[in-house]
């Protein structure tokens, strides 16, 4: 009834709101603990006046409700026993060990410190651990016989590929130099040849000239030939040898091109194959750059020495809790082993006192189920007593049904 008035006021409280599911059945188990908690547990009721005896079906029912609570109330009480007698001997073992005389606790504390040291060592190798994943220190360890030489083949590869760099920014600017002159000879030979066609046309004028002079207005000009030849001479001849300086550097520089161009190509394929072989290096180590290679190598031979360090701790303490556990044994402590779990204890005796304090509440806990069950277990015997003495016809049943269940 309360879940269902709980589902109501939740449906009832808008039309637009989503169902909270959680919290449903956070106000519904709240609902049941609290109900359960005002149930009385401890007394069961056995109440015959409803019951029909000469029914069969509902005596058979009722007698083996019986027995089934005798057999499962005495198989608690085996089990529980059984545990009690643990807890209270654990507690004979603490006063054991706190009697020991000096000598003998202070070989046990000894042996206690021992492990204690070795298992914070072991703690602190686990907590280091995350320094290098499983899958890098095996790859690592599977290439461990190649290094430092695949380091050092790695980090003359990244220089070789910076030399090449180098090369290849050198050689285009030297290229980007050589055809801005062959530019600049190009445009200086074009105006060598423009400057010869000017010279040749102003000694064609000149002449013109001076043959107008001498034939119509009968003026002497034999100079004025004398110096235009002269000077047409003087300037083609200059011009001619600019020519051909301006011509022959710019073969040169054509073929400085032709032979840059060459260099290039020679270096481009050095690159690609360097750039190649890293790309390989990289994806056999499973790195970025020798740096990282390097760094990764570091962290492995530490990681190694850390694991070898781990194995001896992990020896020497299997051989102290080995000791140890000798040790404890020649006490007739009934179960020496605990002691490997607690070794702080054998060292501060407030820790003692607090292992104490929770086997004892353990002990008191089972020997309330121990109570309880008992108490089950004699009222179940007690209600069949009474009803093969209230009804002796039915007593061949009672004894069937309890060899049925073995009780």
């Amino acid at each position: 009834m309360g879940l269902l008035k709980t589902l109501l006021s939740k449906i009832r409280k808008t039309e637009d709101d989503f169902w909270d599911e959680d919290e449903f059945w956070k106000d519904d188990q709240e609902q049941t603990e609290k109900e359960e908690s005002q149930w009385d547990w401890d007394s069961l009721t056995n109440e015959r006046s409803f019951l029909k005896i000469s029914d069969p079906l509902q005596r058979d029912k009722y007698i083996r409700s019986l027995v089934e609570q005798v057999k499962d109330a005495s198989g608690e009480l085996d089990k529980l026993s059984y545990e009690y007698n643990l807890v209270t001997a654990c507690l004979k073992d603490m006063d054991e060990l706190e009697a020991l005389p000096q000598q003998q606790k202070a070989e046990v504390q000894d042996y206690a410190k021992r492990i204690l040291f070795f298992e914070g060592e072991k703690r602190e190798f686990k907590e280091k651990k995350t320094r290098m994943t499983d899958e890098q220190f095996y790859r690592m360890e599977q290439f461990a016989d190649q290094m430092p030489k695949a380091y050092n083949d790695m980090k003359e590869a990244e220089n070789y590929r910076e030399l090449i760099r180098d090369d290849l920014k050198r050689l285009e600017g030297e290229r980007h130099a050589y055809h801005y002159r062959q530019g600049e000879l190009q445009h200086d030979v074009a105006n060598c040849k423009g400057m010869v066609l000017i010279c040749a046309a102003a000694a064609i004028l000149c002449m013109l000239m001076l043959f107008v002079l001498q034939f119509v207005f009968e003026m002497e000009t034999k100079w004025g030939y004398i110096v235009t030849v002269f000077a047409a001479a003087v300037m083609l001849t200059v011009l001619y040898v600019k020519y051909l300086d301006y011509s022959q550097e710019l073969t040169k520089t054509e073929k400085a091109i032709n032979r840059i161009i060459l260099l290039q190509n020679t270096v481009k394929i050095r690159y690609v194959n360097n750039a190649h072989l890293l790309d390989y290096l990289y994806m056999k180590y499973n790195t970025t750059s020798a740096k990282e290679l390097k760094q990764l190598w570091d962290i492995y031979e530490e990681e190694c020495r850390d694991r070898e360090r781990n194995e001896e701790n992990e020896k020497e303490l299997a051989f102290y809790q080995e000791e140890l556990l000798k040790c404890l044994r020649c006490y007739q402590l009934h179960d020496a082993g605990m002691w490997l779990h607690y070794p702080i204890a054998l060292l501060d005796h407030k820790e003692m006192v607090e292992i104490r304090h929770d086997y004892i509440n353990r002990r008191q806990k089972l020997r309330t189920q121990i109570d309880y069950n008992k108490r089950l277990a004699k009222d179940g015997e007690k209600e069949l007593r009474e009803f093969t003495a209230n009804y002796p016809q039915y007593a061949k049943e009672v004894l069937t049904m309890m060899e049925r269940y073995g009780a």
